[in-house]
């Protein structure tokens, strides 16, 4: 692959992207009242079942420390999440979604799927699956 190719797909990675997320993040803010980023960390706070720490927002989400506070101090005041004392590490706070944060996050599943239904209609399942699966391959450096 030349760099020119390697440029291209780089520019069509980076445009899609942002295209699909500004989609995304339109439905979900609309639908839930809660931008994408934050609807993101609280999936992952979600999906850790009461045992997810700031720290794993950040690595998940592949984001600074420092942001994934300020997007959980989103979620706090909002009243999605809530911290909670660590068991094992007084320095540490766990994260727990509140009765309001899953059923805001209900909500705004279910606009992100609606968005990335539209954004990938047309697109064969395998297709994507492919995609993921190289796009999983770059993350890791393989």
């Amino acid at each position: 692959m030349s760099a020119q190719d390697r440029l291209e797909f780089f520019d069509a990675l980076v445009r899609t992207q942002i295209a699909v997320w500004n989609a995304a993040d339109t439905a979900v803010t609309a639908a839930s009242g809660l931008a994408l980023g934050s609807v993101t960390a609280l999936r992952v706070i979600d999906e850790r079942g009461g045992t997810a720490r700031v720290q794993d927002v950040a690595e998940t989400v592949v984001i600074t420390v420092g942001a994934a506070s300020k997007v959980v101090d989103r979620l706090e005041r909002e009243g999605c999440v809530r911290r909670v004392p660590h068991p094992d590490d007084r320095r540490s706070s766990r994260l727990e979604v509140t009765p309001d944060g899953a059923r805001t996050l209900a909500v705004a599943r279910a606009a992100l799927d609606g968005a990335l239904e539209a954004a990938t209609a047309g697109v064969p399942a395998a297709h994507l699956e492919q995609a993921r699966a190289v796009l999983a391959r770059i993350r890791r450096g393989d």
